[in-house]
């Protein structure tokens, strides 16, 4: 059974019983499957600058006490980023977790079928899937152990982006910084699969391993 969509989310279109994240890429097409688990840039960047939640598109807290969420994995704390727009901590992040099979605990890896997003475009000239490419870091992960996931919140007054070098090139904003910034709390929301790399993260960061 698919998890109840939170109010917030009740504008996002639905496939599969499941709420498509504003960030998720699709076709202009509803028809078409969105892309679950592939992020569209732009999108993603304007959630980023604009700090709206990935998932709902919504603006985040502004209020003073105003909180938001980051779901991270060791790696994340460790390059100090979430390359993934924040999300309201009270019903958006919760329900990013009971939907998305990697957070869950369902998949205990990345399905090992590497996607050709190329192949997936549609040919419509108004879609932009015609800009769809197959990014290397969405090959790498085919087949991947899942890593443990962290639900981390934080004071709406600390949040920051990231900018820095990416593939040799300077200035690239790479997401919502984590470090140099105090949660209020991390939670381990899904064990993985941890190597003994994500292991030595968790211990040099200071994270739960259990929930």
């Amino acid at each position: 059974m698919s998890p109840r969509i939170p109010k917030r989310m009740k504008g996002c279109p639905v496939h599969g019983g499941l709420a498509v994240p504003e960030v998720a890429a699709r076709h202009l097409d509803p028809d078409y499957r969105p892309l679950f688990g592939i992020n569209h840039p732009g999108r993603v960047n304007n959630c980023l600058i604009n700090r709206l939640c990935g998932n709902c598109g919504t603006p985040l807290s502004s209020r003073p006490g105003g909180k938001y969420a980051l779901l991270l994995r060791p790696a994340d704390f460790g390059r100090g980023y979430s390359s993934e727009p924040a999300l309201h901590p009270s019903d958006c992040a919760p329900y990013a977790v009971s939907a998305c099979p990697l957070l869950n605990g369902r998949l205990a890896s990345y399905p090992t079928r590497r996607r050709d997003l190329e192949a997936e475009r549609c040919g419509d000239p108004e879609c932009d899937c015609r800009l769809w490419t197959n990014a290397p870091d969405h090959q790498e992960r085919a087949g991947a152990d899942a890593s443990p996931f962290y639900a981390a919140i934080y004071r709406q007054e600390d949040y920051r982006l990231c900018v820095g070098e990416k593939r040799g090139r300077q200035g690239v904003l790479l997401g919502v910084a984590a470090a140099g910034v105090e949660s209020l709390s991390v939670k381990l929301v899904t064990k993985g699969d941890p190597s003994s790399l994500d292991f030595a993260r968790a211990l040099l960061f200071g994270l739960p391993l259990s929930g």
